[in-house]
This record gives C-alpha cells, structure tokens and sequence, in this order.
C-alpha cells in the first residue's frame, strides 16, 4: 500500500489501516473458532487445528487459512452446518421489520482514496462478487454466495454481531429509494450502488446498502451507507460501518499488490 492512500471515517472517528488489520486479525480469529462450533473441521493443509492451535495462528497465517477454510465449504454446505443459527437471525430481521417508510438506523463509513481509481476500484468490486477467493479475501466473515440470475444468496453476520444470516442480495436503481434515504443524496457523487437485502424465504427485508462514489484526479471518495430497523441493536449498525471499513480497505490492498 506504499503509493495508496486511504482514510476512513467511521461514523466520525478516523480509522487507520493498523487498526482495521487488528480488527481483520481479531474477527479472522473469531470465524474459525466459530465454524469449529458448529462441526466444521478446520485445517492448515493436512493438519487438523484445535481451538489453541487457532489462537496461536499469526496475523498474516491466519488470512491464509481463514480463506482456504471458508473456500473448502460452498455455501449449501454453510446452510447445512448453521441451520440454526440462520433460524434465529430470521427470526431477528422479521421481528424488526424493516421498511423504507419507517424511521430507520444508518451505519456510515466515508472514505478518501488517493493512488487508485474509481474505475480500478469497481474492478475488484466486480471480482469479490465473481470470484471466490477474491469476496473471502475482502472480510474474514464473508462466506462463499450462491448465483441465481442477477441476485446472489450471500452469508455473512451484518455487523461483525450474532450469527451469520442468509439473504438474498438484489441490485436496484436510486428510483426504487423513498425519500428519506434519496434525502441523503449527494449530488456531488455522481455515481452510486444500491442494493436489497431480503430473507431467502422473501419474509421479511434486512437492509438496504447506498453507497455514492465522486472520482478525482488521483483518486476517489465515498460515502458508503446501510439502512436498517429502527430497533436494531447500536452493535450491528456501529459494527456494519467498521465492516465496510474493513471489506473496501482490504480491496484496496488487493489492488495495490496487483
């Protein structure tokens, strides 16, 4: 990352790329002791590892055998071992309701970046929904999605908190926004990404991610935005921002190394 430059600020706190691997390290750590809790078997190549062998893991092995681990399981065989922690994350979103006409909770993570392009960037936006291996590499909790048309099935606990919840992900226009969250608008931003999350059963609506995008001339800004329940928890909305953090500082990084 020598000739890239990257701020985050986190809901008005500036993030570091030091503490954002930390944090990467810690959740890393969390994922693996997490899918030995429910059966999975985690290896290192041919060795097996228990809970202590994890926990003596380095930063820089512990990516390695994160992503491997995640990559060995597709994401049928995930719904099959967490059966029952999806059930419970349903049951959270329905009770939540969400809805575009009721007051809703915002995670924000704005970023500055110098010595990569927009274009560059949406590149390896384009590769972690493509390929694999490159959506493992970007957050220690994502896990492999399943295509069906234009929509993905994606795995993933929303916030870095609770157990992981399987959504359906669909792209939509800024048309299909109310107007409360097309009041966050920046015209200034003249490029933007916007999403759906729904249960898989079409139950209930999780969240709706907005992300606004202004190209520069070394560079770009953002200004990545998800909505959410009025009631859920500060932990997945504060949580979900440091996930973006985390999510678009390892893609940078990834280009950096290209």
């Amino acid at each position: 990352m020598n000739n890239v430059v990257v701020n985050f600020n986190v809901d008005g706190t500036k993030w570091e790329a030091a503490h954002i691997e930390e944090l990467a390290y810690q959740r890393n750590l969390h994922v693996l002791h997490q899918m030995r809790q429910h059966g999975i078997e985690i290896k290192d190549e041919a060795e097996i590892l228990d809970d202590d062998d994890i926990d003596f893991l380095t930063k820089d092995k512990i990516w390695q055998v994160s992503i491997e681990n995640r990559l060995a399981h597709s994401g049928k065989e995930i719904q099959e071992y967490y059966q029952g922690s999806f059930a419970r994350s349903d049951e959270m979103w329905k009770e939540l309701g969400f809805s575009q006409d009721k007051p809703m909770k915002v995670s924000h993570c704005d970023m500055h970046v110098e010595g990569v392009s927009l274009e560059q960037f949406m590149g390896i936006m384009q590769q972690m929904q493509q390929d694999e291996k490159v959506g493992l590499a970007a957050h220690p909790e994502h896990f492999q999605g399943m295509w069906e048309g234009n929509n993905i099935t994606g795995i993933e606990p929303f916030g870095m908190y609770g157990t992981p919840t399987l959504v359906h992900v669909a792209v939509v226009k800024e048309d299909q926004l109310s107007a409360s969250i097309l009041a966050d608008k920046d015209d200034s931003y003249p490029f933007s990404m916007v999403g759906l999350a729904k249960l898989t059963d079409d139950m209930a609506d999780v969240n709706i991610p907005y992300h606004q995008f202004k190209p520069l001339e070394n560079g770009f800004d953002a200004k990545l935005a998800v909505y959410w329940p009025e009631n859920t928890v500060d932990e997945i909305v504060e949580g979900h921002s440091l996930h973006l953090a985390t999510e678009f500082y390892e893609g940078l990084k990834m280009i950096a190394n290209q």
